[in-house]
C-alpha cells in the first residue's frame, strides 16, 4: 500500500497536477484520498488516468505507458470505441453520452467508456449490434457511419 501511495505521489508531482485536478483522478475512482485507494481496480483506475496524461513508471513494476490509441494496454482500442459509438448512434433512441455511459455500466461494469477492458467491450458491441438488428439496421453494411472514421486508425 504504501509503495502504491508513493508512485500515485511521484505521478502527481511528474504530471505537475494542481490540486484540484489530482482530486477529479482520485474522485474518478471512488476515494476522497490517495489513502483511500483499497483495491486494485481503484489504483488501476487512478493510474490509468494519469497515463492517458502521459505519466510512465520507471520502477520495476509495472509500466503505465501510453498506446498508440492513447489508453492502457488492458482497456479497450480505440476501433472498439469507434465501433461502440458508430452503433450506437446508428440504433439508439436516445443519442446522447447519458445514455450510452448508462448501457456501458450495465453491460460492461465500467464508468465510462475509456475504463472498458477489451473483453468487456467485446460484450457491448455484441449487445449494441442485437440492437441494430432489432431495429432493422444492418451493422455490417458497407455505408455503415464508423467506417469512414477506421480509415484513419
Amino acid at each position: 500500500m504504501k509503495s502504491r501511495l508513493s508512485i500515485i505521489h511521484v505521478a502527481k508531482k511528474q504530471l505537475g497536477l494542481d490540486e484540484e485536478a489530482y482530486r477529479a483522478i482520485l474522485s474518478g475512482a471512488g476515494v476522497d484520498s490517495a489513502r483511500d485507494i483499497s483495491t486494485d481496480a481503484q489504483f488501476n483506475t487512478v493510474m490509468s488516468a494519469f497515463a492517458r496524461l502521459g505519466f510512465t513508471s520507471r520502477g520495476t513494476g509495472v509500466k503505465y505507458r501510453r498506446t498508440a490509441a492513447g489508453t492502457n494496454p488492458a482497456h479497450l482500442s480505440l476501433r472498439q470505441e469507434y465501433y461502440i459509438r458508430g452503433l450506437w448512434n446508428l440504433a439508439s433512441r436516445v443519442k446522447d453520452e447519458k445514455s450510452l455511459r448508462h448501457m456501458v455500466k450495465r453491460i460492461g461494469k465500467s464508468d465510462d467508456i475509456r475504463f472498458l477492458s477489451r473483453q468487456a467491450a467485446s460484450a457491448v458491441i455484441l449487445a449494441l449490434r442485437d440492437i441494430c438488428w432489432k431495429a432493422g439496421y444492418n451493422p455490417d453494411s458497407k455505408d455503415a457511419p464508423w467506417r469512414s472514421e477506421w480509415k484513419d486508425v
